[in-house]
């Protein structure tokens, strides 16, 4: 936030998943990663798209990873990443390797290609994250720092709105910060 636009922000510790209050916090978040996600992006060298920078990053990450594995990381279904492991490969960006125990398995790898155009997305994209959050007092990025340990457990959390009742209730809490 920059200094003329700061808002005080409310957090809500309990509330019925269908509270004004949640609603409003709900909304919020959204609009302002959707904002940030957008700035981001905007900074990102040309390459890869989102899906497929995505997609990249999770096999780097992982080392070799099989389509199904990284169906489940991306949350898509296996013909959509399969597509999208065809384009990866087409740039360069991956190669297919054998599985080592199913013969009829192939497991994504990054190559070095892959790895140095996520370096340069990373690079430039972080820079300017960093000199954005210079701006943010100690204090400011100390409470960042701890609200990313529940944004990250928000994306990883798998639990799925139509899976079951449960759903409805409220999440468990993790505070820890990565």
């Amino acid at each position: 936030m920059v200094a003329g636009e700061r808002r005080q922000v409310q957090l809500v510790a309990t509330g019925e998943s269908g509270s004004p209050a949640l609603a409003a916090l709900a909304d919020r978040t959204r609009v302002a990663m959707v904002r940030l996600g957008r700035q981001i992006r905007r900074q990102d060298p040309p390459g890869p798209s989102v899906s497929l920078y995505s997609a990249l990053a999770t096999i780097a990450v992982h080392g070799e990873l099989a389509i199904g594995a990284l169906a489940e990381a991306e949350r898509l279904p296996s013909s959509a990443v399969t597509r999208l492991a065809d384009r990866l490969e087409d740039a360069g960006l991956v190669e297919r390797r054998r599985h080592p125990t199913d013969r009829r398995g192939v497991n994504l790898a990054i190559t070095p290609h892959g790895r140095e155009v996520l370096d340069q997305r990373r690079q430039k994209g972080n820079a300017w994250l960093a000199r954005r959050l210079a701006r943010l007092s100690r204090s400011e990025r100390a409470t960042l720092a701890a609200a990313l340990g529940l944004l990250e457990a928000l994306a990883d959390d798998d639990e799925s709105d139509h899976a079951s009742p449960q759903a409805t209730a409220e999440p468990t809490r993790r505070t820890e910060v990565r």
